[in-house]
C-alpha cells in the first residue's frame, strides 16, 4: 500500500511565519474570526507593563552576574511602562526592588513577571463545541467557511475568512496560546493549550504533537463566545506600538466611505486602559480639494450602456462633474475582452484629493499642521475593502499596488500621487468572487480580473483625474492673470471717471445759468456709473475669496474700462470744443454742444448698463425675454463709436426689419457678453479698413 505526504511539525511554524507576516495582520485575523462568529463586538486586551526585551536581557545578565544592583535598579525604572498610573508604576518598581536581595530570586521573579504579559482577544459570538475544535479549529485549511460562502443565500451573515489559516496568527504573537470557547446552553468551557516551541523539534511530525481539548466548569449556561489568550509575547507592546497599530491599521480597518454599514465595534485596551480609535473626521473631508465617487457595473449603470461613471465635486462647487465610459470604449482603450469585465463584477470607489501646497482648512478650526498630520494617517491611494474590511495594507504608504508613484513621477506636475490621496475600493465576496486575497493577506492575487481592476483605476480613472487637475491648474493660472487685469481695468475706470466728472464741472461753468440743469443731469448719470464701478470692485473682492467667476469679472472689467475710456475721451474733446466756442461768444452753439454731450453720455450709460446682465450673479439663470429688445439696447450703446468710425449698423429679424418681438428662453448675461464681444471686434476690424463699413446684426 502506498504512502502519502507527511508534514514535519516545524513546517507549521514556517507556514505561519510565511502567511502571517506582521503583528498587525495577526491581530486582524483574530478579530475577523469574532466577526465571522457573529459576535456583536470584539475586545482586545493587551497587558504589557514592562519592556520585554530590556527585562529579558536584564534577567540573562543577572543570572551571569554581569550587572550590579545599582544598574539593575536603574534599568528596572526605565523598563516599566510610562503609561501606567503613577501609583501602579511606583508599586511595580517597589515590588521588583524588593526581590533584589538574591540574584537567583530576582531572575525567577523577572521570568514570572514576563510570563504575566498577555494579549487576549475575546468575543461573545456563537462559540465552538468540543467537536468544532477538533474537526474545524485544529484542521489547517479547513473549508468550512469557504463552503458556507458558496452556499450562502441573500440575507445570510457575511463571512470574511475562507482559507482556514487565521488561527496561525496565535504563534506570530506569542509562544503560548490558550483557546477557550463555549456555546449557549453548554455547561462547560472547551479549552485547548498550545506551546508553539514544541513544534520546533525537527524529529517530530505534525501528528506527533498532541493537542487535547479539556473541559472547564461554566458558571453561566447562557454564556457563549471564544477567548484566545496569548503569552510569552514575541513583541514589545509599548504605548507607542499600540498607538501606531491603531493609527495605521485599526482606524483604516473598515471602509471610511461606507454609507450603508455601521462600523464593526472593536475595543482595544492597553494595561486596562481603553484606547481611542477615531474614524475619518468630517473636517478632513472638508479640507480636500475635491471628492470623487466611482461606480462600475459591467451590466450597465441604471440600465444604461455606460458601465463606468466618475462624479467629481470640487470643494468650491455645489454640483458634481460627471463622466462616463461605455463597455465599447473601455474594451478598446484597455484591450481587454468584455467577458473579463463581466467576471470582475461591480464595485464602487471613493477618493479625496489634497493639494498639500494648499492645505487650507476651509473654515475648519484646525491648523495647517493638524490637517497635514491627520492626512498622513489616511493617505496612500486606494485601499481595497472586501465586505467593508481592508485587504492587507492596501491604500497605505507601504503598498503601492496600483503603481501610482512611478506614474506620478512621469506625470506633468506630479499631480495625484498616493501622498495626496485618501481612497477606497469596495468589493464583496458575493459580487467579486474572482478577486481573491493572497495567502499572506497583504493584497489581491494577480489574475485577469485583478489586472482589469488595476487598469480601470490606474489607466482610466487616475489618468482622467490627473487630466482634470491639470485643466483646473491651467484655469487657475488664467484666473490669476484675470485677477490682475480686472484690478487694472477697474483702477483705470475709476481714474478716468474722476477726470470726466472734473471736466464736466469745468464745462458747466461756461454755460448760461438757465442751461446748467443739463450739467446736473450729466453729473447724476456719471455718479451712477461711479457706483456701478464700485459694485464691480466689490464683486472682484468677493471673487478673490471664493476663487470663482474671476474670468467673467475680467471680461466685465475690460468692457467697463473701454466704455469709460470712450466717455473720458468724449468729455475731453467736448471741453476743448467749448473753450474754442466761448472765445467766439456764440452761446447758442455752446448749448448745442452740451446737448450733444448729454445725449452721448446717456447713450454710453445705456451701454454700460448692459454689463449688469453680464455680471456673475445673473449670468447663469435662464429666463424668457425679448432678444430683439436686448439687441437694440446693446447696439444703441455703441452709437457714439459707430458715428465716430462712420459705421452703419443694421438690425434684422428673419432678413427683415425687427418690427416684432423674438421671445427666447436663454441666459441673458451670456447673450449680452457675446454680443458685446462681437460688436467690439467688428468695430475694430472695420476701423482697420479705414473706410465706411456696414455692420449687420441678424436674428432668426
Amino acid at each position: 500500500m502506498g504512502r502519502g505526504f507527511r508534514i514535519a511539525a516545524r513546517a507549521l511554524r514556517q507556514l505561519g511565519a510565511e502567511l502571517i507576516t506582521s503583528d498587525d495582520v495577526a491581530l486582524n485575523e483574530l478579530m475577523k474570526n469574532a466577526f465571522d462568529a457573529q459576535s456583536p463586538r470584539v475586545r482586545v486586551d493587551i497587558y504589557a507593563t514592562g519592556d520585554i526585551e530590556a527585562l529579558s536581557l536584564l534577567e540573562e545578565q543577572i543570572r551571569t552576574k554581569s550587572v550590579t544592583k545599582t544598574e539593575i535598579s536603574e534599568r528596572i525604572s526605565k523598563a516599566i511602562s510610562a503609561d501606567l498610573s503613577p501609583q501602579d508604576r511606583s508599586d511595580l518598581i517597589k515590588s521588583m526592588n524588593a526581590h533584589l536581595t538574591s540574584r537567583l530570586e530576582f531572575a525567577e521573579y523577572l521570568k514570572a513577571f514576563l510570563e504575566k504579559q498577555y494579549i487576549v482577544v475575546s468575543d461573545t459570538g456563537l462559540g465552538m463545541s468540543k467537536d468544532d475544535l477538533y474537526d474545524r479549529f485544529l484542521v489547517i485549511g479547513t473549508p468550512g467557511k469557504l463552503l458556507s460562502k458558496k452556499e450562502a443565500k441573500s440575507g445570510d451573515p457575511t463571512l470574511l475568512g475562507e482559507k482556514g489559516i487565521g488561527r496561525l496568527s496565535m504563534m506570530r504573537l506569542g509562544n503560548q496560546a490558550t483557546v477557550k470557547s463555549t456555546q449557549k446552553g453548554n455547561d462547560i468551557w472547551n479549552q485547548i493549550k498550545f506551546r508553539w516551541d514544541e513544534f520546533d523539534d525537527p524529529k517530530l511530525f505534525l501528528d506527533d504533537v498532541e493537542v487535547n481539548v479539556t473541559g472547564l466548569d461554566k458558571a453561566d449556561v447562557g454564556a457563549q463566545g471564544t477567548s484566545i489568550e496569548i503569552k510569552e509575547l514575541t513583541a514589545n507592546w509599548t504605548l507607542e506600538k499600540v498607538q501606531i497599530f491603531i493609527q495605521k491599521y485599526m482606524r483604516r480597518l473598515q471602509d471610511p466611505f461606507a454609507k450603508s454599514r455601521q462600523p464593526y465595534p472593536v475595543d482595544i485596551y492597553l494595561n486596562k486602559k481603553r484606547q481611542p480609535i477615531a474614524s475619518l473626521p468630517s473636517w478632513l473631508s472638508d479640507c480636500a480639494q475635491f471628492k470623487t465617487e466611482i461606480l462600475f457595473d459591467p451590466l450597465g449603470i441604471d440600465g444604461s450602456e455606460q458601465i463606468l461613471r466618475r462624479s467629481l465635486r470640487w470643494r468650491t462647487s455645489t454640483s458634481s462633474e460627471p463622466r462616463t465610459w461605455s463597455m465599447k470604449e473601455l474594451t478598446q482603450q484597455l484591450g481587454i475582452p468584455a467577458e473579463v469585465f463581466k467576471r470582475l463584477g461591480p464595485f464602487t470607489a471613493n477618493c479625496l484629493w489634497f493639494n498639500r501646497q494648499m492645505l487650507t482648512t476651509n473654515g475648519v478650526e484646525r491648523t495647517r499642521t493638524e490637517v497635514a498630520e491627520e492626512l498622513n494617517h489616511w493617505c496612500g491611494g486606494f485601499a481595497v475593502y472586501r465586505d467593508n474590511f481592508r485587504v492587507g495594507k492596501t491604500g497605505g504608504m507601504e503598498d503601492d499596488w496600483l503603481e501610482w508613484d512611478s506614474g506620478a513621477l512621469r506625470a506633468k506636475g506630479f499631480a495625484l500621487n498616493r501622498y495626496q490621496t485618501v481612497g477606497s475600493v469596495s468589493i464583496s465576496s458575493a459580487k467579486n468572487p474572482h478577486l481573491i486575497d493572497s495567502a499572506n493577506r497583504e493584497r489581491l492575487i494577480a489574475c485577469p480580473e485583478q489586472l482589469l481592476l488595476k487598469s480601470i483605476l490606474g489607466d482610466i480613472v487616475v489618468q482622467d483625474l490627473r487630466a482634470h487637475i491639470n485643466t483646473i491648474r491651467e484655469a487657475e493660472a488664467k484666473i490669476l492673470i484675470a485677477e490682475e487685469s480686472t484690478t487694472s481695468s477697474i483702477k483705470n475706470a475709476e481714474d478716468k471717471l474722476k477726470k470726466t466728472i472734473k471736466a464736466v464741472e469745468e464745462i458747466g461753468k461756461g454755460l448760461p445759468r438757465e442751461e446748467r440743469y443739463k450739467i446736473a443731469e450729466i453729473r447724476e448719470t456719471l455718479n451712477s456709473q461711479v457706483e456701478f464701478v464700485k459694485t464691480i470692485k466689490n464683486s472682484l473682492s468677493m471673487a478673490k475669496e471664493t476663487r470663482v467667476e474671476l474670468l467673467e469679472l475680467a471680461n466685465i472689467g475690460l468692457v467697463v474700462e473701454i466704455v469709460i475710456h470712450e466717455l473720458s475721451r468724449l468729455t475731453e474733446r467736448t471741453g476743448e470744443l467749448l473753450v474754442d466756442l466761448q472765445k467766439t461768444h456764440e452761446s447758442a452753439n455752446v448749448v448745442k454742444v452740451v446737448d450733444n454731450l448729454r445725449t452721448q453720455i446717456i447713450a454710453t450709460n445705456k451701454r454700460i448698463r448692459t454689463v449688469d446682465a453680464m455680471s456673475p450673479s445673473g449670468r447663469h439663470k435662464r429666463e424668457w425675454y425679448d432678444a430683439v429688445a436686448q439687441t437694440k439696447t446693446i447696439v444703441s450703446g455703441f452709437a457714439n463709436r459707430f458715428k465716430r468710425h462712420d459705421i452703419e449698423c443694421v438690425i434684422q429679424l428673419d432678413d427683415g426689419l425687427p418690427t416684432k418681438e423674438l421671445k427666447v428662453y436663454m441666459v441673458r448675461g451670456l447673450i449680452a457678453q457675446t454680443l458685446e464681444n462681437l460688436l467690439t471686434n467688428s468695430v475694430y476690424w472695420l476701423q482697420q479698413g479705414l473706410r465706411a463699413g456696414d455692420l449687420n446684426v441678424s436674428a432668426s
